[in-house]
């Protein structure tokens, strides 16, 4: 035999020559044996029982002390001491032979102890210890005789006992990997001889025993070395014949070319299962290929989903493959990226100065008396015949008129200067003098800090701002769909939906489906480090600044994009100011009369507003180092065993 799986590694006890496994309360037992105990044979249970042919009624006394033994039993079972329970149990079905519950723990307890027994002899027989499994044998067997799980291996006491001794020929195994026993110390060797006498040589002044392989050459090679244990002339005499050995128990060892047929047909195979948490399936695959492209490792099974990998391989890529993802899985390094985002903004609006009639309007007050009376007859009539004034003193009559209210839309009723006389009498208005003199501003100031603790070269991103909908289209049926509504869209009653204003059409139409997308506004930043040797932290930082800009083509918002590329490199602890973005508008707006307030001395005569915005945004980013992985400038070297 030329493979040999390596140390098994169960989650459970089972039958050591079954596989069928059932749980009780108390644990997994052999499947035949949960069946024996919840179904005695007949007699067993009066053997096993005697105590439940009582009829007798147990005193308060004997229900106490019965219950005293059954929690004794659980908390052996819970220890797992099958053989304390047993007795337990025992002792409380004794004391309460009314109470059921108690016999039949004991059948299970009893049945547990039976089934580890039987585990016991498998894994002494597995050792090669066939007396002390014959002896686990005879032992279940005498507890029970007709338990059926000690039946099925009845045949077995023979062929154990008649088991001979281990002879010097190389037999197969499923112990775990041998090792090698040589002696201790230092040996220093001056040897000339063909290859197959310099490895008898060399391994026998370690107290080894070495059996050779016709592949192995018989040329005359030199072997000079001082001063060496036994790994180091082992592997020179390796590398020197070109071999590699196998052990075939603690003393011997076989030597052969190495070979890929060789090694296909010596050397040992051993099965493991390394558990991989927190890995997702991405790196569950590079493990693997890890294991089959770098290790050597050609049979293993991935299994994400339960966190493992089977692999199946020499003990020496085992080995290698242990240390390696040990390596691999020990963390990465860990930093914390303190983000600070200062938004300082400053608006600010002033108004000041007189504002002259920029307006004026010039009209003929004859005409406009005209105009009022004209419209207003039957009033002129009433102030007439009150004797409030005289029938040709329109002046009067208009004025009557505005100061009562009745005529507001007259250019009479506004103030007016006038010039002239008679029928060119003319009125003069203007919208009068304004003077100005106010301030408006505003002053707001926002601190973001946002700290992450990111692994090395893994991406953090930060959003600060809000998600805003876009309606990018509008999805509406084009055929036109009828409607049913019992009752209303019945034949007859359409006169009566129509006199009501509804019309069945629009019943059947559908409002339109808006496909909506969100836009990030605000600021996005995107973080990847990399921590040096140096104790600088490399980052690389992608920076986005989105808006909406206020217009809308086609009815779609017109958004504003800024964005910002860099690779820096910080040390430990250090800030540094990543973006500094300064935004300035000024605006001047004078309101005045032209050429007057153009005049040297004339500029108090016109109002100016003055507009001024200013908006400053500043991130600060300063990198912790956490966790270190490598401090040293290389990794720990792992040998890999060689392959020819």
């Amino acid at each position: 035999m030329r493979s040999m799986p390596g140390s098994a590694r169960s989650r459970s006890p089972s039958c050591g020559w079954c596989s069928a496994r059932a749980f009780t309360r108390w644990g997994p037992v052999c499947l035949l044996a949960a069946l024996c105990a919840l179904t005695p044979h007949a007699g067993q249970a009066q053997q096993s029982s005697p105590a439940a042919a009582s009829a007798v009624a147990p005193s308060a006394r004997q229900t106490r002390m019965a219950q005293k033994f059954y929690l004794l039993g659980v908390r052996a079972m819970e220890k797992g001491d099958a053989d304390a329970a047993e007795k337990a149990f025992a002792k409380a079905s004794k004391a309460d032979p009314s109470n059921r519950e108690y016999a039949v723990d004991w059948q299970i307890a009893r049945q547990h102890g039976i089934t580890k027994l039987v585990q016991d002899a498998d894994k002494a027989r597995l050792m090669g210890h066939p007396e002390l499994a014959r002896a686990k044998l005879a032992e279940a067997l005498a507890l029970d005789p007709k338990n059926p799980e000690v039946s099925q291996h009845i045949d077995d006491l023979a062929n154990l006992a008649g088991t001979p001794p281990p002879d010097d020929t190389l037999t197969a195994t499923l112990a775990p990997a041998i090792e090698l026993a040589p002696k201790p110390g230092k040996q220093s060797f001056h040897l000339k001889s063909s290859e197959q006498e310099v490895l008898r040589r060399v391994l026998e002044a370690y107290g080894l025993s070495v059996v050779t392989d016709d592949s192995l050459a018989t040329t005359t090679i030199r072997f000079d070395a001082d001063d060496l244990d036994y790994a180091q002339a082992a592997h020179l005499v390796n590398l020197v014949t070109n071999s590699f050995m196998v052990p075939l128990d603690p003393v011997r060892v076989l030597v052969a070319k190495d070979t890929k047929e060789n090694r296909a047909k010596y050397e040992r195979l051993s099965v493991e299962t390394l558990f991989l948490p927190g890995l997702s399936t991405v790196e569950f695959s590079d493990m693997g290929n890890i294991a089959k492209n770098v290790l050597g490792v050609t049979q293993s099974a991935v299994q994400p989903g339960s966190g493992t990998l089977t692999v199946r391989a020499p003990i020496g890529n085992l080995t290698a493959l242990n240390r390696t993802f040990a390596d691999l899985l020990d963390g990465k390094s860990e930093l914390l990226l303190d983000v600070k985002i200062y938004d300082v903004e400053n608006t600010r609006t002033g108004v000041v100065g007189v504002q002259l009639p920029q307006t004026t309007t010039v009209f003929n007050v004859p005409t406009e008396l005209n105009s009022v009376i004209q419209g207003n007859q039957s009033l002129v009539q009433q102030i007439i015949s009150s004797g409030l004034a005289n029938a040709g003193d329109f002046a009067a009559i208009a004025a009557i008129l505005i100061a009562s209210g009745e005529v507001t839309s007259s250019i009479l009723s506004q103030p007016f200067a006038t010039f002239g006389n008679g029928l060119t009498l003319t009125g003069l208005t203007s919208n009068g003098i304004t003077g100005n003199l106010s301030l408006n501003a505003a002053d707001t100031r926002a601190l973001d800090q946002i700290q992450l603790r990111l692994d090395d070269n893994a991406e953090g991103t930060i959003r600060s701002g809000t998600r805003y909908p876009i309606t990018t289209s509008n999805y509406s049926s084009i055929a036109a769909s009828s409607v049913s509504i019992p009752g209303i869209t019945s034949p007859g009653l359409s006169s009566i939906l129509s006199g009501l204003g509804v019309n069945a059409s629009s019943l059947a139409s559908a409002p339109p489906i808006p496909q909506v997308e969100y836009e990030d506004l605000g600021l996005t930043l995107k973080v990847t480090p990399r921590i040096e040797r140096s104790d600088g932290v490399a980052l690389k930082i992608d920076l986005k600044i989105q808006a909406l800009q206020g217009a809308s083509l086609n009815g779609l918002p017109v958004l504003t994009n800024r964005s910002y590329t860099a690779d820096i490199v910080l040390r430990h602890g250090a800030s540094a100011l990543v973006v500094g973005d300064l935004s300035r508008q000024e605006s001047n707006a004078v309101s005045g009369t032209p050429g007057l307030t153009e005049l040297p001395g004339f500029s108090a005569l016109s109002s100016t507003t003055k507009e001024f915005d200013v908006s400053n945004l500043a991130i600060l980013v300063t990198p912790h180092i956490l966790r270190r992985r490598h401090d040293q400038l290389r990794g720990p070297l792992i040998p890999l065993p060689g392959h020819s």
